[in-house]
């Protein structure tokens, strides 16, 4: 024998026997054999028809166009808020989990999407919160930087006022003895011409040195041989000097014997003056020198000579001027 029980609300529970036709209908005024009148449910003109037919349960009504519906025994069918199943007497195993899944599904995906809003508010909120306070660290370190994964910070004040954890991992520098600079990169340009100097970065156990070569060796070099009277020039790597062994002696004297391999003996451009190029008359005594002159006024060793340039020396046979790196003379006719 066929049964239906029907499952939720006031009819939970109920079992009738199925016999050749049963008639659920929403028409409360029906009178019929095999029929139930669940108005609560269907509407006036709305009903299941169900018959057994070769040991199997047809229902019309249940699909849309009145269609005849084969339903199988224990699954658990809901219709206008109506849940039933049929069995056969001495098999009831109802779907249950299955039909409380479908019944609580949108409780449970609420639930999730709930769980899921909720974990994603706080997940972002936790984040948001820590932004605010990696912010509130970083503004309280003020200046510091990060070498080999580890935070190097100047203020003892700001480091003493973070959390433990971060004071751990952060080495403060207590040294004032050096310049601090608040960007990695830097320029290094010349006071005097305003462009870039170049210069090498060394690493040191607690800071970086730039070093740049200022050319000190260079400006003592000049100052001593200017001192002592010494042309000289410079070229690559050379010192071109007008008296080689007296630059070795003042170079050795000054601590410098390692420049004197860089020494050369400067061959200077010697110019014979014409007589055109001359138009002076000179005056030469043993004892008293000699000089210059024309009708603007005379010229002793040492003075400038327009366009010849710097007496150097006046004797009988010649007079020898300096212009710039050049020597010039002017041979004294018999």
């Amino acid at each position: 024998m066929w049964l239906i029980e029907f499952v939720d609300g006031h009819l939970n529970g109920v079992c009738l026997p199925l016999e050749q036709s049963f008639v659920l209908t929403g028409n409360k005024e029906a009178r019929a054999e095999n029929l139930l009148s669940v108005p609560e449910y269907f509407s006036s003109t709305t009903e299941l028809k169900f018959e057994v037919k070769d040991k199997k349960i047809h229902v019309v009504g249940l699909s849309r166009g009145n269609k005849v519906t084969t339903v199988n025994a224990n699954r658990i069918y809901k219709f206008k808020g109506l849940s039933f199943f049929v069995f056969q007497e001495g098999s009831r195993r109802p779907a249950l989990r299955r039909h409380r899944f479908r019944q609580y599904k949108p409780l449970v995906v609420f639930t999730f999407v709930l769980n899921v809003a909720t974990a994603a508010a706080l997940y972002l909120g936790v984040i948001n919160h820590q932004q605010s306070q990696v912010a509130n660290y970083l503004d309280a370190i003020g200046s510091g930087y990060i070498k080999d994964g580890e935070l190097f910070a100047f203020n003892q004040n700001a480091v003493t006022s973070l959390p433990e954890f971060l004071q751990r991992n952060i080495t403060l520098v207590e040294s004032n003895d050096y310049l601090r600079v608040s960007r990695l990169d830097i320029d290094l340009i010349s006071t005097y011409t305003g462009k870039p100097l170049v210069g090498r970065l060394v690493s040191k156990a607690d800071r970086d040195e730039i070093v740049i070569d200022t050319r000190e060796q260079d400006i003592q070099i000049m100052a001593l041989f200017g001192d002592y009277g010494l042309g000289f020039a410079k070229q690559d790597d050379y010192w071109l000097v007008s008296d080689r062994t007296k630059a070795s002696q003042i170079l050795k004297s000054a601590g410098l014997s390692s420049v004197i391999a860089q020494l050369k003996s400067r061959k200077d451009e010697t110019q014979i003056i014409t007589s055109s190029e001359f138009p002076y008359a000179i005056f030469y005594s043993t004892k008293s020198g000699g000089y210059i002159y024309d009708q603007q006024g005379r010229y002793w060793e040492g003075s400038t000579v327009p366009r010849l340039g710097v007496i150097q020396s006046i004797t009988r046979d010649k007079v020898v001027f300096k212009d710039g790196q050049k020597t010039r003379v002017y041979l004294i006719q018999p």
